[in-house]
């Protein structure tokens, strides 16, 4: 079963216009589909370790073939 990754868009509270690229490889979900449906658990536990940053928006993505080659 290939791995899903979770790209999360991630801004400074103190900041909003401050953002970045977050990514979660998920192992133990095996569709796009799988992904965003839990990705509210996934996004909360990591909410919860990182307080000082809001997520702002996130999607779910197969891993790119031709980066592994």
């Amino acid at each position: 079963m290939e791995a899903v990754t979770l790209v999360l868009t991630v801004c400074l509270l103190s900041a909003p216009e401050r953002c970045r690229e977050e990514v979660l490889r998920l192992e133990d979900t095996g569709s796009v589909t799988q992904c965003m449906f839990r990705s509210v658990m996934y996004i909360a536990e990591w909410s919860e370790q990182h307080p000082a940053l809001r997520v702002k928006k996130w999607y779910c993505k197969l891993p790119d073939i031709s980066q592994t080659i």
